[in-house]
């Protein structure tokens, strides 16, 4: 099978993905594809006014929510690095004052309870400020801060109880205050360490957000370009010609051929070819009023020209002065069919090709040597009329037996023994995928079925009715860190506990 190629002429393309990797070509196409499928889900259906505006005011709401994003990821960044920062230093100096002003002010005796306490409180400082402003959802990184906090307790704790088991005196004393501010300038290290790798994660993040904004804008320039060809009638009418060339490839895929000449002249729009069948020239309009005469004039000209049949098809509205279905032979050996409020129904353009080819054989052999039967003219009218309803009953009766074809399998689809299914898959396989109720075990035929089941499910209302129960009553009790300490001077110490309750 060979394989599937697209190839860019345009400057301004080529420029834009020669700047990105590979994948961004198909991964913005398909973006595109899947915008213009949600919001055209039928192709007949074609692009209007308010569809644009859907499209641009969609793109111009993607583009508002990653500057938004952006903006989000800068300012937390800032905020969260001025705030840790100015809250360390602040706890630091707090800390220092107060551990020199016990040493200064207090007896021995008395001064080993007092720097313990102090030690206590700054690491507790420390635990609500990290846990108020770092964010909750990064438990790597704060599970890193943490143990630097642990650490730095330790540590401190140890230099404490070496300290006051030494004789103290000014260079003991100048000793322990200078131990004490590189620890700290340490765990500042450390913390402004994580705080980098904070921005670097939230760099890239809005690296990844710009370059998703410049698809952005790639993306909504592309489809602006495309809403400023379709406001043309003859973009308009290019793609309704282009619809009809497929359904007619889709219903003749072994004739002779099929051939796109709206562009050259006296040729009408498309042209069908097939062996031992008549040489159809189909002239299709993709009007929002009724096509004019002068409209029908060309197409008759147009037939004269190619010396062939012809077929008039108006998607939208009716034409001037002809009725739908109307039979025209022209010139005694054109047969020229017209054909209103067509909406690309391929039935109907194979009913209407059908006719002609009908009408045509039976033209050609009024032209052999064999015996004619006249007839005149209001017999041939009579006839008209009644081959007209003839071919209304015919769409009539197609629609009911699709209508009844869709009933059918719907009530087919219906029919299943779900208990003797459910018995039976407990013993053997089944090579067809079942949706299963994971609560109850019941089958549903689909997915719509299982979802309504879930909807209704008793087994999993009483067990998520637990489920809330069991939050409800949650007590969540937060205790101090446990942190192992060299042998020392036991103190009492008042345990914090705190209590929530979930609502």
């Amino acid at each position: 099978m060979a394989e599937n190629t697209i190839s860019i002429t345009n400057e301004r393309l080529w420029n834009f993905y020669k700047n990105f990797p590979a994948s961004m070509f198909e991964t913005v196409n398909l973006l595109l594809i899947d915008i213009i499928e949600k919001l055209v889900p039928d192709s007949k259906t074609g692009v209007t006014n308010s569809l644009a505006e859907q499209l641009i005011e969609h793109m111009k709401t993607m583009q508002l929510q990653i500057n938004n994003v952006s903006d989000n990821i800068s300012h937390v960044r800032t905020d969260t690095i001025s705030n840790i920062t100015l809250k360390l230093s602040e706890f630091k100096r707090d800390y220092m004052e107060d551990i020199k002003m016990i040493l200064s002010n207090n007896v021995a005796d008395k001064i080993s309870p007092l720097l313990k306490e102090q030690n206590s409180m700054m690491i507790d400082k420390t635990h609500l400020l990290i846990n108020d402003i770092m964010p909750k959802n990064n438990e790597s990184l704060s599970k890193q801060i943490n143990e630097a906090i642990k650490s730095l307790h330790y540590s401190i704790t140890e230099d404490t109880n070496k300290f006051l088991s030494a004789s103290i005196n000014p260079r003991t004393l100048q000793d322990f205050i200078l131990n004490l501010e590189q620890k700290f300038l340490q765990s500042e290290q450390r913390l402004e360490t994580n705080i980098r790798e904070i921005k670097t994660t939230n760099d890239t993040i809005r690296e990844i957000s710009t370059s998703h904004q410049q698809t952005s804008l790639s993306l909504n320039a592309t489809v602006n370009d495309m809403l400023r060809k379709l406001e043309n009638a003859s973009t308009k009418g290019k793609i309704s010609e282009n619809i009809v060339f497929n359904i007619l490839n889709t219903l003749y895929p072994s004739a002779q051929d099929i051939e796109y000449v709206g562009d050259k002249k006296e040729s009408g729009d498309i042209m069908l070819v097939r062996e031992n069948k008549p040489t159809i020239l189909v002239e299709n309009k993709n009007w929002e009023k009724i096509v004019s005469k002068e409209e029908v004039k060309k197409f008759i000209h147009d037939v004269e020209t190619q010396n062939c049949c012809g077929i008039f098809l108006s998607q939208n509205t009716g034409i001037a002065n002809k009725r739908n279905f109307e039979i025209t032979i022209h010139n005694g050996k054109h047969i020229l069919l017209f054909m209103h409020e067509v909406n690309y129904d391929a039935e109907k353009i194979k009913l209407g090709i059908e006719i002609i080819d009908h009408f045509k054989e039976t033209l050609d052999k009024f032209d052999d040597k064999s015996d004619i039967d006249t007839i005149d003219k209001e017999m041939l009218d009579a006839i008209n009329k009644e081959f007209q309803e003839c071919c209304s009953q015919k769409l009539n009766i197609l629609r009911t037996i699709k209508d009844f074809s869709q009933k059918l399998l719907k009530q087919v689809d219906e029919i299943n023994f779900p208990s003797l299914e459910h018995y039976l898959s407990s013993r053997y396989t089944f090579s067809v995928g079942k949706m299963v109720c994971e609560y109850c075990n019941f089958i549903a035929k689909n997915q719509q079925a299982l979802s309504a089941h879930y909807r209704g499910c008793a087994i999993r209302k009483k067990i998520l009715a637990e489920q809330n129960s069991d939050e409800e009553n949650t007590i969540i009790e937060v205790l101090p860190l446990e942190i192992i300490q060299p042998p020392c001077k036991p103190v009492k110490q008042k345990k914090t506990k705190l209590t929530i309750n979930t609502l």
